[in-house]
């Protein structure tokens, strides 16, 4: 292809019509996680996107790079000099809703209800996720903790496999993903799941990776194009997935309510009252 100042997925996207289908899938993939792909080695990405490595290597080579491994390198590149003046707020807030209003078409109230029991009838809950979704499951953690539940979350893949071979029938884990292909995050998931943990997956990758990992698996709308910042739809919706469950658990186990109001009653403290209170 010829050298314009275009980036890979840009490039992409301009000769996409000209590409045979196994090539068009995987450009498909790489346009919509590809923040993903450069953590892939060909022989993962070819099993991923189900098309050949050689079908890889010859995208690479129309790209304008010598094999896979080259365009690895620039695509990561790309992504880490991305603007940010690409966001504006008003397109912001309009992905937020859009994706909120596709989540509430998808979700399945009898699947929260199945989670919310597992969650109440457990000793333990832990939430695994990296990067962006790691903060998701610092969130969950610090949710569950208030109704008065043993929460923790990891984002150290080491830690999450660590926690997760000591785990037991009574312990409930979370896997968030938005890609649902992270490697640390689905082994981790795994690891749990064998040490006969409930696993739950909360994902936009259909028929990804570590959908065939857990118990349970929770869909949010795919976040597509990730250029280089995370998109904050799949982190919006994924929060909103964990406080139907926390709000489903509440309402099943009225103690929680009253722990809530307790732990309110103790914050009180920690807070200016008053205008005139002296920092």
């Amino acid at each position: 292809m010829e050298d314009v100042k275009l980036g890979i997925i840009e490039k992409l996207k301009a000769i996409y019509d000209q590409l045979k289908p196994a090539e068009r899938k995987i450009a498909r993939y790489i346009i919509n996680y590809p923040d993903d792909v450069i953590h892939h080695s060909i022989s993962e990405l070819s099993e991923l996107a189900k098309v050949g490595e050689a079908t890889i290597s010859r995208i690479s080579r129309k790209l304008g790079y010598k094999g896979f491994q080259a365009l690895k390198i620039e695509l990561a590149k790309e992504l880490s000099s991305i603007s940010f003046e690409e966001t504006k707020t008003n397109s912001v807030i309009s992905e937020v809703i859009e994706s909120l209003n596709k989540l509430s078409k998808i979700i399945n109230e009898n699947e929260i209800t199945q989670i919310a029991k597992k969650v109440i009838e457990s000793n333990k809950i832990f939430f695994f996720g990296v990067g962006s979704s790691g903060v998701v499951a610092e969130y969950g953690a610090l949710l569950f903790t208030r109704g008065g539940f043993f929460a923790n979350y990891y984002n150290d893949p080491h830690m999450q496999v660590i926690s997760a071979a000591g785990m037991d029938n009574q312990t409930v884990v979370f896997g968030i993903s938005s890609s649902g292909n992270i490697r640390d995050t689905v082994k981790s998931m795994k690891v749990a799941k064998d040490s006969k943990a409930f696993t739950v997956a909360i994902t936009g990758g259909y028929e990804s990776k570590i959908t065939e990992v857990v118990d349970k698996t929770i869909y949010i709308p795919p976040a597509g194009l990730e250029r280089g910042m995370p998109k904050i739809s799949p982190i919006v919706s994924q929060i909103s997935i964990l406080h139907m469950i926390f709000e489903e658990v509440l309402s099943l186990k009225k103690e929680a309510i009253e722990i809530i109001k307790k732990a309110n009653t103790t914050l009180k403290t920690k807070k200016y009252l008053s205008k005139n209170e002296k920092i």
